[in-house]
């Protein structure tokens, strides 16, 4: 399986993936309060276990259609098993993937040959039919070398500066923000987003929800996808302008027009837990 396999894929030098057809305009749930968008895109994190939590993840993710999946690193958790028994049973649907720890000590060759991508082009783009930018950083090499973060940080200002997307999000494993008891923060990768141009931030790596807002950006992690979950801090002690961290599983939707990006993170059971609304122009 390669990344976006019913889209035509452009892996050059500027490390670019485009969108080769658009999809038709549909109309949303009448909770993202935005009339019409061309895609219903998923976000899915930290789910590559093969069992029933990330099971039931997937059918969650598969009774809203996405059009295509982001996921936020952590692909694969099994010795033994393939990305096809781990990911591609479970999501049959396009897949737009970051890198994660998992996947580098499970072997990120196994990572390159499963999704088509090479060390070169673990940072890419993916360009979106309804308007939205995806910047997927390889944070896993980044934590390990100042050198490749730096390069990261280099092409991502390069990057989102040339876009003329109404929405440019960034994806990587490692959070900037977290409350999560088990890794925290990535000090590493706290970086000035918002001047950049950047609209939104996902991230992975802990297992749990929370969204934070920081200068006015939103950064959620998306963890929740099916491995064993963990423990949030106290609410006295979670991170500034956390919104709130949740030990559950669930996925993230995003629907976006050109003027607003709606993202709904709704749990197995289909319970909303939140929503949040980014309009076009307010970065």
């Amino acid at each position: 399986m390669k990344i976006i396999k019913t889209l035509s894929i452009v892996l050059a030098a500027s490390m670019t993936i485009a969108l080769s057809s658009c999809s038709p305009v549909r109309p949303i749930p009448k909770e993202t309060q935005v009339e019409y968008t061309p895609q219903v895109i998923a976000v899915v994190g930290d789910f590559g276990v093969g069992d029933k939590n990330e099971r039931a993840v997937a059918k969650l993710v598969a009774k809203h259609n996405p059009d295509f999946v982001v996921t936020t690193g952590d692909n694969v958790y099994k010795k033994g098993k393939s990305y096809d028994q781990l990911v591609g049973k479970y999501y049959p649907q396009p897949l737009v993937p970051a890198t994660g720890n998992h996947d580098y000590l499970l072997g990120i060759k196994r990572f390159d040959s499963y999704f088509g991508t090479t060390a070169e082009t673990r940072n890419y783009i993916y360009h979106a039919a309804s308007g939205v930018d995806f910047f997927i950083l390889d944070s896993d090499a980044g934590v390990r070398s100042w050198d490749a973060r730096q390069d990261q940080w280099n092409w991502l200002v390069r990057a989102v500066g040339k876009s003329t997307a109404n929405f440019k999000v960034v994806v990587l494993h490692h959070p900037p923000y977290s409350s999560s008891t088990k890794h925290g923060s990535t000090k590493k990768y706290q970086w000035a987003y918002r001047s950049m141009g950047v609209d939104l931030v996902l991230s992975g790596h802990d297992h749990d929800y929370e969204r934070i807002v920081r200068d006015g950006l939103n950064y959620v992690v998306d963890g929740a996808g099916g491995a064993k979950l963990y423990k949030c801090k106290s609410k006295d002690k979670l991170v500034e302008g956390s919104l709130g961290c949740h030990k559950t599983f669930g996925a993230l939707f995003i629907y976006a027009n050109k003027t607003e990006l709606q993202g709904v993170f709704r749990t197995p059971s289909g319970k909303i837990l939140d929503t949040f609304t980014i309009r076009q122009g307010n970065n």
